[in-house]
């Protein structure tokens, strides 16, 4: 009786002992995402612009000095036509040969004056010294007169070796005065006029 009953509480416990291990808990399997390595990021690549270079500056145009106050050509200068011009004594008018031509035995002599002051001027052209010169040959040439001893040239009205006349600003007169001819051979002279440096070296036209 004894027997039976030893053996009949080995078999329950056995069973209770199983019945504990069916119930106990799983072990938790481990979490397949925690066992997967992180992906590894590469490091932002930087990118380095160089930056250009610095503009360089045009060098500044050359420039023109300016003309020095107070300096003046010791000759006017020519306008359009005129053989050669000079400055004279009365204050802004300006005296430009503008004919000197030979024709035959006569040289004729056309001469403008121009007032390009803001004030009258009056110029005095007295006969009796006007000339021209051939320096080469050394022989001076007045000009001519007629049977009564009057200069053939422009002159005053009551007067027969003298014109003056007022000019306003910006008036012009011309003048006019003959000459023995130079021989043929003689190509450039001298015509002086009073109130004014000499034309020198001024070309004879031919006719």
């Amino acid at each position: 009786m004894r027997t039976r009953d030893f053996q009949f509480a080995i078999a329950v416990l056995l069973v209770v002992t199983a019945g504990c291990k069916a119930r106990e808990p799983e072990g938790q399997q481990p979490n397949p995402a925690s066992t997967t390595p992180a992906p590894v990021t590469a490091p932002p690549v930087t990118t380095t612009t160089t930056p250009p270079p610095p503009a360089t500056a045009a060098p500044p145009p050359a420039t023109t000095p300016a003309p020095q106050a107070g300096t003046a050509s010791p000759a006017a200068a020519a306008p359009a036509g005129a053989l050669a011009s000079q400055q004279t004594n009365w204050p802004g008018i300006v005296a430009d040969v503008t004919e000197f031509r030979r024709k035959g035995s006569t040289l004729t002599a056309r001469v403008v004056l121009r007032n390009q002051a803001g004030a009258e001027a009056e110029p005095d052209i007295h006969y009796g010294e006007v000339y021209v010169m051939d320096a080469a040959a050394g022989k001076k040439y007045e000009p001519l007169k007629d049977e009564k001893g009057t200069y053939i040239a422009a002159l005053r009205s009551g007067y027969s070796d003298r014109w003056y006349q007022r000019l306003a600003p910006g008036a012009t007169y011309t003048i006019w005065v003959k000459f023995p001819a130079p021989p043929p051979d003689v190509k450039t002279v001298t015509l002086q006029l009073p109130g004014m440096p000499p034309f020198e070296d001024l070309a004879i036209q031919d006719s």
